[in-house]
């Protein structure tokens, strides 16, 4: 059966880099990011899906990410949602995730949900100092999915910022380990050796 690892924290705090991280050393690896699980906003004039709060757990397919969990868990095949990020919808086609050992499942909201520990056997929380995540956002959401920096500022101080100290930033304490993440280089040797310990002990 698979273990099930939790990699999460703030916007910006690097969750991504470290889940890449984390799966290339562990031996037999798959990465689920909750960014997939956004729930189809097709229905919408694109004017009104631009207003949306996607920082909001409402808009994310909660149920379907944990199904998704429990199926790579019991060692079957899923079939990932593809999101349009630009256009807010959910393409038609969907990738297939084969089980691995370990599955790791990343995002900014997986522990916000109530029944959400249930689903996990490791916990880890990446934190970052706010105007760090700011930055980082910042050059993410310009060069990967060709927004204004006025727009992105904009969207983080009026949803990103309040929604992370609402659902976000609580779940810091149900975490197995909390790693801050202020720095260019990434998780530091003994830090990974750490974490990787605790994960295949788990």
């Amino acid at each position: 059966m698979a273990k099930i690892i939790g990699v999460a924290g703030g916007s910006g705090s690097g969750k991504t880099y470290i889940a890449r991280l984390l799966c290339s050393f562990l031996k037999d690896a798959a990465i689920l990011p909750l960014d997939c699980y956004y729930r189809d906003q097709s229905h919408l004039e694109k004017k009104e899906r631009d207003l949306l709060n996607y920082d909001d757990p409402k808009v994310l397919d909660l149920e379907l990410f944990y199904a998704s969990l429990e199926e790579l868990k019991k060692g079957h095949t899923i079939e990932v949602p593809q999101y349009d990020f630009v256009t807010h919808t959910r393409l038609p086609e969907t990738r297939p995730l084969f089980p691995a050992s370990y599955i790791i499942a990343e995002g900014i909201l997986i522990y916000s949900h109530e029944q959400a520990l249930d689903h996990f056997d490791y916990k880890l929380y990446v934190d970052a100092d706010p105007d760090i995540r700011l930055a980082r956002r910042l050059l993410r959401d310009e060069r990967e999915r060709g927004r204004e920096p006025f727009s992105i500022i904009r969207q983080y101080l009026d949803s990103v910022r309040p929604m992370h100290l609402k659902y976000v930033e609580p779940t810091k304490d149900l975490a197995d380990r909390v790693y801050l993440n202020n720095g260019f280089e990434g998780l530091g040797e003994e830090d990974l050796r750490d974490i990787l310990l605790e994960i295949t002990n788990a």
